[in-house]
């Protein structure tokens, strides 16, 4: 196939044209002159534009990458001349970048149906594009040749029956994957199914053993319960003894309350005309101590009580002397004319302490609403003062008030003692009181301090004896009111042992009834169990009630957690499908194993075949651009290269060239590649001999040259070199051309 001319709106081309010829073509120009996106235009042509490619970090996709910088769409027009004729194809951007193709007859303008958008390069060229661009598409170098699958696909049909869709790598890859999908760690389909099979069974083991263990639970529950009934019998038939004896006693009990209530009832008759003991012992206590002081006084006056003569005591003053009853008289005046000249207290308004609670009030709800916290603490903080100061002011006058009140109180009780109205009538009470003493210390100049002493005991004595004939008459004399305290006292004693025997026995009467329960129940014949023991049978019953428990629960959580564990026939019939899906991976992974095998074996066969063309055919390439330095190379499973220099025993790692010679080597095995894959399909290089020094940039243009003559070469560049040296060795030609004849007539 041949490419003659190329017409681009694509990139920075804008409807430019691109003229070509059959042979070597060499197009130079500037940096950013537009070669590469002539290139680029070429594969586009023919294989159309990827517009499922998305931009990456660093490298745009071409539909963004070579956008026109015009504006206008993605469109071209490229005329070739193949074995069917000459076509021209078209491409443009009605519905997508590049993707509307058409193509047809250039001299008769017939479509040609057999090139499709998609099929178009392929068709042409005979390959896919992965593979033209790996191989007759030639970037500058320095970058490997990789193992494609579609390469080596094409490499593998040089030696079979024209079957090109074959590709080791490719079936190996899925063959791989197929048996990594069945069994690869724990991630594979087998060593899941093991893995669910071998829980599978281990729960089936527990299920097994836990339904056995609950069994044997359920063994020691019957056991343990009719253990237990038999205890509650014999405790029942203790029982029944316990009541029987406790009837007895509650007979006797009954008895002994009735008799005990009886004598508290006789006491209680006794005692109820009797003053209360306190009262009792507390005139007691008060006769004995004035008897005593009584004696006392009567000794050192010479005389005895009886001879004693009292004058009643005054009702306000008693037997106060002058200067006690002009005190208490004057106290009690000013006490009277205080009550009359205190105000009524009155409340003090509160206004003002409801204003500021008001205030702190609304302060609180604007706060709350706003929000404002300071506002609401503000509100708080008044609300709190105004309360606190209405409280204040309602506790001082309720103060004032009482105080007022109790005071008003003690001035009518100090006039309704006096007897009189007003302060100045209580203070001629006490002058009154005054006087009438002082007439009788003139009349009775005879009595003294010892003599006041008597009369106060004395008038003490007569107090305590009518306060006492009140309560309990006839007791008068010292002698009738001691027999009355020693009577009252015994009788007092009696009773309260009688009602202290009395709640005794009540209490011990209710503890054996309550004991007894209903004692109206018949009793059977419980005489069998009087030989047991009923604190080892409560015992034995207490640890049977513990053991059945500590077994029931265990069986209940033991059941429970079979239940969770599934039922045993749906875990079996999932057993069985387990094995079963086990033994088809087994099968399925063992028969992938063979295909690998088989499929390993086939490939080697197939390189055997063309690993030698290829080696071939490159290291004769290699041989002419390195001018005879290198003259063999060998290509492993992955293309990787080794070299042979001349007249070395061994072959050479890449490792060992220099970057130029590594650069020719891989020039000569895309060279050899193209020839043996796409033998009609143009070669083009983008700049592949930047990094060839002159002389083996000479032989590489040389051997293209050669190429050229069977096939369409396009060689892009930005130097001048390239045309200069073909131009070298055009010149070199033509002298060997001009010079042979002359050679042939001398050796005639």
């Amino acid at each position: 196939m041949i490419i003659e001319r190329m017409r681009a709106t694509f990139g920075k081309l804008d409807n430019q044209e691109l003229l070509l010829k059959p042979g070597l073509n060499v197009i130079s120009g500037d940096n950013e002159a537009g070669k590469s996106t002539w290139l680029a235009f070429l594969l586009a042509m023919l294989y159309g534009v990827d517009t499922k490619d998305r931009a990456r970090a660093g490298r745009l996709p071409d539909k963004l990458k070579f956008q026109p910088w015009s504006g206008k769409p993605m469109e071209g027009i490229m005329e070739l001349s193949a074995d069917e004729g000459k076509v021209t194809l078209e491409r443009v951007s009605q519905t997508a970048p590049m993707a509307d193709f058409r193509a047809w007859d250039t001299q008769t303008g017939t479509p040609r149906e057999d090139l499709t958008g998609r099929s178009c390069g392929q068709t042409l060229l005979g390959v896919e594009a992965q593979v033209y661009a790996r191989s007759g598409y030639l970037r500058q170098q320095r970058v490997s040749v990789s193992a494609d699958a579609q390469l080596e696909k094409r490499l593998s049909g040089l030696v079979t029956a024209g079957n090109e869709e074959y590709a080791y790598a490719d079936i190996d890859e899925k063959l791989k994957k197929l048996q990594t999908s069945i069994r690869h760690n724990q991630s594979g389909a087998l060593p899941r199914a093991e893995e669910a099979r071998a829980a599978l069974e281990q729960r089936l083991a527990e299920i097994e053993e836990s339904q056995r263990r609950l069994a044997a639970y359920r063994e020691d529950l019957v056991e343990l319960r009719s253990q237990r009934e038999e205890c509650r019998e014999i405790l029942a038939g203790l029982e029944a003894l316990d009541q029987q004896a406790k009837q007895e006693r509650v007979a006797a009990a009954e008895q002994a309350l009735a008799a005990a209530r009886e004598d508290r009832e006789a006491w209680e008759t006794v005692c109820a005309g009797l003053p209360d003991e306190e009262t009792l012992q507390g005139f007691q206590a008060e006769l004995q101590q004035l008897q005593n002081e009584l004696q006392h006084a009567a000794l050192e006056e010479g005389m005895s009580i009886t001879e004693l003569e009292l004058p009643e005591p005054d009702p306000v003053f008693g037997r106060m002397g002058p200067k006690e009853a002009h005190d208490k008289a004057a106290a009690d005046a000013t006490l009277v004319q205080n009550a009359r000249n205190a105000k009524r207290p009155r409340k003090k308004p509160a206004l003002l302490w409801y204003l500021i609670i008001l205030a702190g009030l609304c302060c609180g709800f604007a706060g709350a609403l706003l929000p404002i916290l300071p506002l609401v603490v503000v509100g708080v903080l008044l609300s709190l003062a105004g309360l606190g100061l209405w409280l204040w002011q309602r506790i001082d006058f309720n103060r004032r008030k009482d105080t007022y009140i109790s005071l008003q109180r003690k001035a009518r009780e100090v006039l309704e003692q006096y007897g009189a109205k007003t302060a100045k009538e209580v203070v001629l009470r006490g002058i009154r009181y005054i006087h009438r003493l002082e007439q009788q210390e003139e009349e009775l100049p005879e009595l003294a301090e010892n003599r006041k002493l008597l009369e106060e005991l004395a008038d003490r004595r007569l107090d305590i004896y009518s306060r006492l004939e009140a309560i309990m008459p006839g007791c008068g004399t010292p002698e009738k009111a001691a027999a009355l305290f020693q009577e009252a006292q015994q009788s007092r004693q009696s009773l309260a042992q009688a009602t202290l025997l009395e709640q005794q026995c009540s209490v011990q009467l209710r503890d054996l009834r309550f004991a007894l329960g209903n004692p109206e129940q018949e009793q059977a014949d419980v005489s069998r169990f009087a030989n047991y023991d009923r604190e080892s049978e409560s015992q034995r019953l207490e640890d049977l009630e513990r053991r059945i428990e500590a077994t029931s629960s265990q069986a209940d959580k033991l059941a429970g957690a079979i239940g969770q564990m599934g039922d045993p026939l749906e875990l079996q019939a999932r057993q069985e499908e387990l094995n079963q899906q086990i033994q088809r991976l087994e099968d399925r992974y063992a028969a992938l194993r063979l295909a690998r095998r088989a499929l390993m074996e086939a490939d080697e066969k197939l390189r055997a075949k063309f690993a030698p063309l290829l080696c071939e055919k490159t290291g004769e390439l290699f041989e002419k651009l390195t001018g005879g330095k290198y003259d063999k190379i060998q290509l492993d499973r992955s293309l990787h290269v080794t070299v042979h220099p001349v007249g070395s025993p061994v072959f050479r790692p890449l490792s060992y060239l220099s970057g130029g010679t590594v650069d020719q080597l891989y020039l000569a095995l895309r060279l050899a590649i193209c020839q043996l894959l796409i033998p009609k399909a143009p070669i083009v290089l983008d700049d592949a001999l930047v990094y060839f020094d002159d002389k083996r940039a000479a032989l590489a243009l040389d051997t293209l040259r050669e190429l050229s003559k069977t096939r369409q070469v396009l060689i892009f560049t930005c130097q001048s070199r390239e045309k200069r040296i073909l131009d070298q060795l055009a010149a070199k030609r033509r002298a060997a051309e001009a010079q042979a004849p002359e050679a042939e007539a001398a050796e005639a």
